[in-house]
């Protein structure tokens, strides 16, 4: 393998042209890749996910009172008889 010192005197002997159209090669090998949109759409929902249950409320719900709501529902059945 050709060591760098080496492949930079060649491209020294290329045209400016050349030189510009190596650089864009060798740049674009470089630039990291761009993540498909399945890729994309994956690491949102990860990060959605991981939010997830870490917002905050300052009311409850059904679920968070449900054997208060159930006593009272089975209270109000009770009291029809």
């Amino acid at each position: 393998m050709r060591s760098v010192r080496d492949l930079a005197e060649q491209a020294k002997q290329l045209s400016v042209e050349e030189r510009r159209q190596l650089i864009e090669e060798l740049v674009r090998d470089l630039a990291p890749a761009q993540p498909t949109s399945e890729e994309a759409r994956r690491a949102g929902l990860e990060k959605w996910l991981a939010l997830a249950g870490t917002g905050h409320s300052d009311y409850t719900d059904v679920s968070t009172d449900k054997y208060k709501h159930l006593a009272e529902i089975y209270a109000d059945n009770h009291d029809r008889k």
